[in-house]
């Protein structure tokens, strides 16, 4: 390789998708949003199934950088959570979520975000965790996944849950850790001052002994 390509392909960011849609959660999306755009190597923006303005919690108006239609390659998809039931049934939403599965690196469900990617059949034959008051309707939606309580995230390898609002953030700087190291992880923490943060509370399971969880 040469030295101008070396140098390109070293520069090249991931491009991380941050879905929203009216009712999502402040944190869900922000906190996911500050530990990508925090960390370099990563180039983050918003998606929605349009390019009109949605309403997290009632009270902060976002206006999405791109629709389903025109947003670029994702190598990072995050799916937060809040009001998703309206949107399980959403089909371009997700037939985009199971196209874009097909390529990106990691796609990473926050709180009650986790239906999307059960709906995708992403979860099936997968551990998974989400929203505590969400973990029964989840199990029940998606019979051939186990949904696990008291996690913080869930590591099926491309697929990662975590649980609700702030678990977002120990799910993105899992994230970090897993595709740039854990020291970079742990700068974009200090960075953050985010001391919550114990990569021993989330699983993950090991692809190679049939779907056994370990301790990270």
């Amino acid at each position: 390789m040469d030295t101008l390509t070396q140098h390109s392909t070293q520069a090249k960011k991931r491009n991380v998708a941050i879905f929203i849609h009216n009712g999502v959660e402040i944190l869900d999306f922000a906190g996911p949003s500050e530990v990508f755009a925090s960390t370099e190597g990563f180039a983050v923006y918003t998606v929605s199934l349009t390019k009109e303005p949605v309403i997290s919690q009632g009270f902060i108006k976002i206006i999405p950088t791109y629709s389903l239609t025109d947003c670029p390659k994702p190598d990072i998809v995050v799916l937060p959570g809040g009001k998703t039931g309206p949107f399980i049934e959403n089909k371009p939403l997700i037939d985009w979520i199971k196209h874009t599965a097909t390529q990106a690196e990691v796609m990473l469900s926050v709180c009650t975000g986790a239906g999307l990617l059960a709906k995708a059949g992403l979860l099936d034959g997968k551990q998974a965790t989400t929203f505590h008051s969400y973990i029964e309707s989840l199990q029940r939606a998606t019979p051939n996944a186990k949904i696990l309580a008291n996690t913080r995230f869930v590591d099926n390898g491309q697929i990662i849950t975590t649980a609700g609002v702030s678990a977002g953030i120990d799910g993105a700087l899992h994230v970090v850790a897993k595709l740039k190291g854990q020291a970079i992880a742990h700068q974009t923490a200090r960075y953050m001052e985010y001391d919550k943060w114990k990569p021993e509370e989330g699983l993950i399971v090991n692809p190679s002994n049939k779907g056994a969880v370990e301790n990270k």
